[in-house]
């Protein structure tokens, strides 16, 4: 995979996520990930893997709840 496009786009029932199994090691870019995730509360992104990301604007735009990277 090298886009995570809008993966999570607008995911409004999302509370909380587990990536720890996503290899990230080759996406160039993230943009609009968690795109409006309104209610997104938690979220670790301690495994990914951004050696070749390029591209991340927006990715947590609208996440008002989002209180830990």
């Amino acid at each position: 995979v090298t886009s995570m496009v809008a993966m999570f786009s607008q995911c409004t029932s999302l509370r909380s996520l587990d990536l720890s199994s996503f290899n990230t090691s080759k996406v160039i870019d993230m943009n609009l990930m968690f795109y409006k995730c309104i209610n997104l509360e938690s979220i670790d992104l301690s495994c990914f893997d951004t050696e070749n990301l390029q591209q991340m604007a927006h990715m947590f735009y609208s996440c008002t709840k989002l209180d830990k990277l």
